[in-house]
């Protein structure tokens, strides 16, 4: 997860040549218990890249972040930064038909947002409002009528990391309906997107520094371990609609597993 106004731009070009190469695919599909990757090779080399980028950038700044920063601090930028993202998930709830979830959400954010001073406090937690986390991703895979695991040809995104052509098109819709991307522009303070980025860069990287580790220190192709990874974990996000963020794996398991992006 590399800062998020630079992945933005880069992921709606993305997105478009996604869904035209689902489209073109037409009835291609992978056999059964693999990723469809038509795209494997380009898809490697920006495997490649983004690798590099983590282990000269991301990675120490991650390394830094997680042994000089006090845990108050980590936690309390990790609730704030899920504060952000709370607009976001009220809407795909309510997108997927989970207008209880919805107004649940709306509410968490706006007592966060007031008693818990901007959300670093999880206050509403304690009222009974565990925060969840739900993208525009999930919501194509819960309408669509394809299994989970089917999101069309895996992608690896520009600094982003692994996707497919639901998620990559997830990411688009998320990042356009962000009501603090739209404020910040619209009050031409975009800078602050930047430190948010690089916030949710390093937090979300702090906590899959050793799960990463792990899986390519034991994976004998790191590419293909990610990519399964990836797949399996969406699709498992995708079945289990409303699971409390408190409850997600280290690595959100590969959510956006080569650079920690989590979603």
């Amino acid at each position: 997860m590399m800062l998020r106004g630079w992945v933005s731009g880069a992921c709606r070009a993305v997105a478009v040549l996604a869904v035209a190469g689902s489209l073109v695919g037409g009835c291609a599909t992978a056999e059964e218990g693999e990723v469809w990757d038509p795209l494997e090779t380009p898809n490697r080399f920006m495997f490649a890249l983004n690798k590099t980028l983590d282990t000269f950038i991301l990675r120490p700044l991650a390394v830094t972040y997680r042994d000089l920063t006090p845990p108050g601090v980590q936690r309390g930028t990790r609730n704030l930064l899920n504060n952000l993202g709370e607009p976001v998930t009220a809407f795909n709830e309510l997108a997927q038909g989970e207008g209880t979830r919805s107004a649940q959400t709306v509410a968490r954010f706006l007592i966060n947002s007031t008693i818990g001073v901007l959300g670093i406090f999880d206050v509403a937690k304690g009222f009974g409002l565990p925060g969840t986390k739900e993208d525009f991703g999930q919501t194509l895979g819960v309408w669509a009528k394809a299994p989970p695991e089917d999101g069309g040809p895996y992608l690896v995104l520009p600094l982003a990391g692994p996707s497919n052509a639901r998620d990559a098109v997830g990411l688009l819709v998320d990042y356009l309906v962000d009501p603090f991307r739209i404020a910040a522009k619209h009050f031409d303070v975009d800078y602050l997107l930047y430190v948010r980025g690089g916030l949710e860069a390093a937090d979300a990287r702090s906590r899959t520094l050793q799960a990463l580790d792990d899986i390519e220190k034991n994976s004998v192709d790191y590419y293909s371990a990610i990519r399964s990874a990836y797949t399996q974990h969406r699709a498992a996000q995708i079945r289990q609609r409303g699971v409390v963020t408190s409850a997600m794996l280290p690595l959100d398991v590969a959510g956006r597993a080569e650079l920690g992006l989590a979603r």
